[in-house]
């Protein structure tokens, strides 16, 4: 997966029903532009700034993500690299672990309604 399809991927998560109107309010790239970039056209490195800049604003809203991202700096300052690989594998299985019971719920919960 391209860094421009993780990008969209990680901004439609976190928007996942927004226009594309209010994306290109929010990006400021113009909507027909985005309607491009959301149909497989190549990314300008300004337009990927501008979409990390919305996500970046929409994930600072949250508390618990500004405290994370300052010990993770920390971490990786102070910590040797052992210690990191250690705390990286546990934060991979974390959410690993949340997103198989994400998908199994949403499997479970679409067959019940098929049923």
């Amino acid at each position: 997966m391209t860094l421009q399809q993780k990008t969209l991927q990680r901004y439609r998560l976190l928007f996942p029903n927004q226009p594309l109107r209010e994306v290109s309010a929010c990006t400021g790239i113009q909507i027909t532009r985005v309607f491009r970039l959301f149909n497989g056209k190549v990314m300008k490195v300004g337009e990927l700034e501008a979409f990390e800049r919305a996500i970046n604003a929409k994930l600072s809203e949250n508390p618990s993500y500004a405290k994370l991202t300052n010990i993770v700096e920390d971490a990786s300052s102070l910590l040797t690299n052992e210690e990191l690989s250690k705390l990286a594998e546990y934060i991979a299985r974390k959410v690993s672990a949340k997103s198989f019971s994400r998908g199994y719920l949403k499997s479970t919960y679409e067959s019940a309604i098929i049923a």
